[in-house]
Formats: C-alpha cells, structure tokens, sequence
C-alpha cells in the first residue's frame, strides 16, 4: 500500500489515475456517495455547518460557489439551492456527465453547473471554494501547483476543506477523550457486525469493490493510482502559508465506513445499526 506522497507525477500516471475515475464513476457514486438517505444521515452534518459559514455576513445572494474536483457532484449538490450556486469542476469526463445527470435527477440543475477542468484551473472571483477530498490525489509538485494558484484567490474568500488525515499518536490526548475514543470504537466494531450478520450481501457491488481492493493490492496503490491521505501536520504546513484557519474539526471518524459496509449489504436507509 502506497504511504509515501509522488513527488512527481508522470503522464503515464496521470492517465491511470483519470482512467480509474471514468472506469469506477458509478461505483464510486455507490460507495462514496451512498443513497440519499444514508448521505443526509452521514454529511448534511458538516455540509450544513459548511453552508452556513458561507452564507455568515453574506453581502449579496445567491452566493457563487466553486467546487474544484467536484467528482460526481454529490458534496455541494446536498446544499445547493436559490441562495447556494455551485460551479464543479473536475478532470473526469466521466464523473462532469454523471454530475449532470444526478443534478437533473434531484431537481438541482437550476443551481448546479459542471465543467470538464483541471485542478489547478480555476476563476479567482468566487464567493466561496470547496475542495473536498481532493488534494490526497495529488502530487508534491501537483500541490505545490495547485496552492501557488490558490494563493491568488482575491483575499477574503472563503474556502471550505474537507480532507482525509492520519492523526499521529499523541500521548498529551486528555483522558476523558482516550475514554470517549474507546466508546466510539466499541459501537463501530458493534455495528459493523450487525451489518455483517445481516443476510442481505449485493454480491455484484462486493465483487466490484474488491476488485478495486485487489487492484490496488497489486499495484501497491492506497486505492486510485495516486491516492495518499495525509498525516495532520502535513496538509496544515500547507495550509498555513494561505490561509488564516479559522476552525478545523473531524467528521466521519467511523460513520462513513459503517455507511459504506451497510450500501455493500443493501441496507440504504439509516437505522440502529
């Protein structure tokens, strides 16, 4: 399993890495995105808190909102309305059609937009910019890229961020937070049995997702061909130079591996388990 960032990234790669995001486009609307139930159950949480911080001491509505690296459109399409427009972007030709589709589909059409684009591609004069889980598939020198374009964004805006992170051990955690650790680790394992005892397996989307697994084995991948989450300090350091951080916090520290063991079983609405 790759650990270590690319430093560079090479054609050959890169085109792997698109080609496995047009091949797995459904799939990873499937998994990733889950039904729509288990999707508010899951992210309207911190989507909501994320809306909201966009729309704090709005001067004019609606807000034009950029998402870059949009995939199949689900992260803003949650939020999206008269007051919340949304431009996605990503490299994916697949994923860009799949986005529109969904926003037809949910009646979200009217305030979601999808370009074809590359990560580093984007207008300076948004409201507000939403990057979630996207720089993980990035290179060293893709970030440093990526991050001297969004060093321009005009200064004020907005950014919402949204990353998978390793946390390092740390043995200044207080203890009342080992304990609650403890708790929410016990539940997981609870209700990932329950979901395992459950009779019901689609057996198409197993063998699809291991495939995946297997692929990835094989090539040593994380998952897609330049998948590498990132410690904590490390996404920070980068953060640090442009932005002024004004919250971060965890969501979905085991919600969104039970969601995504209840899709693998065919269980689409929220409930005990």
């Amino acid at each position: 399993m790759r650990l270590q960032r690319i430093n560079i990234s090479t054609p050959e790669l890169d085109k792997q890495e698109n080609d496995w995001w047009n091949t797995n486009c459904d799939l990873i609307e499937t998994i990733w995105a889950n039904s729509f139930e288990l999707q508010m159950a899951i992210r309207a949480h911190y989507l909501n808190r994320m809306k909201a911080f966009f729309m704090k001491d709005a001067k004019k509505l609606p807000l034009q909102i950029l998402e870059v690296g949009c995939g199949t459109g689900w992260v803003c399409r949650l939020v999206a309305d008269e007051n919340f427009h949304v431009l996605g972007t990503d490299f994916s030709a697949s994923q860009i059609q799949k986005a529109k589709e969904q926003a037809i589909r949910f009646k979200k059409d009217q305030f979601c937009k999808y370009e074809l684009a590359d990560a580093s591609t984007f207008s300076k004069e948004y409201d507000g910019v939403v990057i979630h889980a996207l720089l993980h598939h990035l290179s060293t020198q893709e970030l440093d890229t990526f991050f001297a374009e969004f060093g321009k964004l005009k200064k004020g805006t907005k950014v919402f961020m949204y990353e998978p992170v390793c946390f390092e051990p740390n043995n200044k955690t207080v203890f009342v937070e080992k304990i609650l650790n403890r708790i929410i680790l016990h539940y997981r394992k609870k209700a990932l049995e329950n979901v395992e005892n459950t009779k019901s397996v689609n057996q198409e989307l197993l063998k699809k997702w291991n495939s995946i697994d297997q692929q990835a084995t094989e090539n040593g991948w994380y998952i897609s061909p330049k998948e590498v989450p990132f410690y904590e300090d490390e996404i920070k350091n980068y953060l640090d130079k442009y932005c002024n951080i004004i919250d971060h916090y965890v969501v979905n520290k085991t919600d969104l591996e039970v969601a995504q063991k209840m899709t693998l079983h065919d269980i689409n609405q929220p409930d005990a388990k």
